[in-house]
């Protein structure tokens, strides 16, 4: 942009882009740093490992909210094995609830349809003998 048709005066860093070839910089204006983060280990040891309860969850007892809670599971452990140790707590925390609302799911169906057996047969061998 100009102002009175005079061009404004460049920086170094703008006159060192402009005259190099390709707009590269030159190797005094680049840098190459890499940060390096420490690595922290997350406390597992007073944590419940969800990923075979959910496992077993999915399988036995309500199939969508065991597969919701094996997911909770799996990006828990990654959290886990990658340091994040407030995501992994989440995590965790969500696949317990999705594992225990799906156990809880499956008891109550499988009581219900042992109860409707139970009052079938009595109903199915009464009617036989009487």
């Amino acid at each position: 942009m100009t102002t009175n048709g005079v061009a404004p005066e460049m920086t170094k860093e703008q006159e060192a882009y402009f005259s190099s070839p390709q707009g590269t910089l030159p190797p005094v204006y680049q840098q190459d740093t890499a940060v390096m983060m420490p690595v922290t280990q997350v406390d597992k040891s007073s944590t419940t490992c969800w990923y075979v309860w959910s496992i077993l969850a999915t399988i036995f007892c309500c199939l969508p909210c065991g597969v919701v809670g094996l997911a909770h599971a799996m990006i828990a452990k990654h959290e886990g094995e990658r340091g994040n140790s407030v995501s992994y707590r989440e995590r965790m925390y969500q696949a317990k609830c999705w594992t225990s609302w799906s156990l809880g799911i499956g008891t109550a169906v499988f009581i219900t349809v042992c109860v409707f057996v139970g009052l079938y047969m009595r109903w199915y061998y009464w009617y036989l003998w009487y």
